[in-house]
């Protein structure tokens, strides 16, 4: 019997130390909408639309993230930048008010913690530097009107038919002036090929570290400098071409390569430089400065060049 006691007493004081997760106090089922906060090229601050559809089973969820205009904003994860309009597939639990999310492949992608009071969400991207917050409210569900049901016929009582009036003829309108022909919208402009571009000394290449597409300080300066150059120069039009060092798929670095040109792009948009002047391109790692297999060529390989027309 006394081991018996023994027994129990552990097993109560091993019971009393584990705390209970406390149970989703929310149901977050359906669409929330609102802004994600954080910043774009130069710092400059974003404020952008957020769309969040989620679909809550117990105490876990699957849903889709849509943050707009988020390809320009450094601060953003990777994943969440080039998803686009199609949106992140994510998962999430609840627990009392709060919900962490995370997308589909693991936190190492993108993660984020919200708290939900009433109507309203708010919370941030874990990791992001600098931050990015979400403020979102949920959308009531349209509610479909219901239909009105047609009146009973009534049959009217008859009356005597009313004398017809006398019907003048209408006096013919007055003439009226034709309305002025407006004027066609120009045609778009479709960019000249890239054999009408060169390199030029008035801008110069900027460089990338590894797997990424992010604008370095040093680099920003150098921007600077070629926005001055264009605004000097504003006849000129640009090609930026993206390239990357020899590591990777060709089809990844394809793709990098035209992220790190849309860097350089909305940067220079950013510095008052017209979009109509600018055009982007990649070559992955089609076009090597040098093809030495270490770090000090794949540093000069990891570039956007500027050519000028």
């Amino acid at each position: 019997m006394r081991g018996l006691a023994a027994v129990l007493v552990v097993a109560a004081l091993v019971g009393g130390c584990v705390t209970a997760r406390p149970q989703p106090s929310v149901d977050v089922t359906g669409r929330w909408a609102g802004v994600w906060l954080g910043s774009g090229a130069g710092l400059i601050p974003r404020e952008e639309d957020t769309t969040l559809d989620l679909v809550q089973a117990g105490a876990t969820g699957t849903g889709r993230l849509i943050m707009d205009a988020a390809l320009a904003a450094h601060s953003v994860p990777d994943v969440a930048r080039d998803s686009g309009l199609t949106g992140m597939r994510v998962l999430f639990d609840v627990s009392g008010n709060r919900v962490r999310l995370w997308h589909e492949l693991g936190g190492d992608y993108f993660e984020a913690e919200l708290v939900v009071l009433g109507d309203r969400m708010i919370g941030h991207a874990l990791g992001a530097d600098p931050p990015v917050r979400f403020d979102l409210t949920r959308q009531k569900p349209r509610v479909a009107a219901a239909p009105v049901a047609a009146p009973t016929a009534v049959e009217a009582p008859r009356v005597p038919a009313p004398t017809p009036p006398i019907v003048m003829a209408p006096a013919p309108p007055a003439e009226t002036a034709p309305p002025p022909p407006t004027e066609a919208a120009p045609p778009r402009r479709e960019a000249p090929p890239p054999a009408e571009f060169s390199a030029t000394t008035g801008v110069r290449t900027i460089n990338f570290d590894f797997d990424r597409a992010e604008i370095r300080p040093g680099d920003a300066a150098i921007l600077d400098a070629n926005a001055d150059w264009l605004r000097v120069n504003p006849d000129r039009l640009v090609l930026i071409e993206g390239h990357c060092d020899e590591r990777g798929t060709a089809e990844y670095n394809l793709a990098l390569g035209a992220r790190r040109a849309l860097a350089a792009k909305s940067y220079l948009l950013a510095r008052g430089i017209a979009e109509t002047r600018l055009t982007i391109t990649s070559y992955g790692l089609e076009r090597p400065l040098c093809r030495d297999h270490a770090e000090s060529c794949w540093a000069r390989n990891r570039r956007a060049e500027f050519l000028i027309k």
